[in-house]
């Protein structure tokens, strides 16, 4: 057997070594806790210091609420209106509306005054129209019935007025049932002189027309007597094919003078 031996002073450096290694172990273990020790107390410092900056925050009402003020337009004042109707009363018999008063000039003055004669000459030519066309109408007296005009002697009912009424700026068509369908229908108790009088003969339609020559006449050109003449409308052959009658309006003023 072979025996080892280590020099002494090996030997002593090995054993000072490991009491060293064993006298520092708890050394390192106190110095762990006292670290941490440290870092705890640091934190509650930390904390401490942030809970005393921030003081509690604690919200309070205001002693008066605030008024909030929005701009707006004024609102239209509604007419007063009254709830009795006055108008038709003793002193109210109609609605007043006043109308701004014109400026007064030469031709406003002078087209006043003269309203009244215009209006008074205007009445004038309508009764004098009349009397023309009645006369213009007693012309034909006489005149043979047949297809034509005058100018060929002779004339039939729808020619006798188309002829007549020429003359004061009326055209009227060459058919009784087409003259039928002019002018505006009037009624017997309302007729003037100068209404054309529409009769049906040998058929429902308009067949025969005449003009009114008033005090319950007519003239017009008859077939039966085969010339123009007077009758009265209450004759019993025209009253019984009498269908209406119709008012022309002349457009022509020549005829009224």
């Amino acid at each position: 057997m072979v025996k080892t031996w280590m020099p002494i002073p090996l030997i002593l450096l090995t054993l000072s070594a490991h009491a060293e290694t064993q006298r520092r172990e708890p050394s390192l273990f106190l110095e762990y806790e006292r670290e941490l020790k440290r870092s705890a107390e640091t934190q509650k410092i930390d904390e401490t210091a942030f809970k005393k900056l921030m003081a509690p925050i604690t919200a309070v009402k205001p002693l008066t609420p605030p008024k909030i003020i929005i701009a707006t337009e004024p609102l239209p004042q509604k007419p007063v209106v009254s709830d009795k109707d006055t108008i038709g009363a003793d002193s109210t018999p109609f609605l007043v509306i006043n109308k701004p008063t014109p400026a007064p000039n030469l031709c406003s003055d002078q087209k006043t005054a003269e309203a009244p004669a215009e209006r008074k000459t205007i009445f004038k030519n309508i009764k004098s129209v009349k009397e023309n066309l009645l006369a213009k109408a007693k012309e034909f007296l006489g005149t043979p019935y047949g297809f034509g005009d005058k100018d060929d002697s002779r004339t039939d009912c729808s020619g006798f007025t188309q002829q007549v009424y020429r003359q004061f700026g009326v055209s009227l068509p060459h058919s009784a049932a087409e003259q039928a369908q002019l002018g505006e229908k009037v009624e017997l108790g309302d007729l003037q002189v100068g209404d054309l009088l529409f009769y049906r003969t040998y058929k429902s339609d308009p067949s025969h027309v005449a003009i009114y020559a008033g005090e319950g006449q007519i003239i017009h050109a008859s077939y039966n007597s085969r010339k123009v003449q007077f009758d009265s409308i209450d004759k019993g052959y025209y009253k019984q094919r009498f269908l209406y009658a119709k008012r022309l309006a002349f457009n022509d003023t020549a005829g009224m003078e």
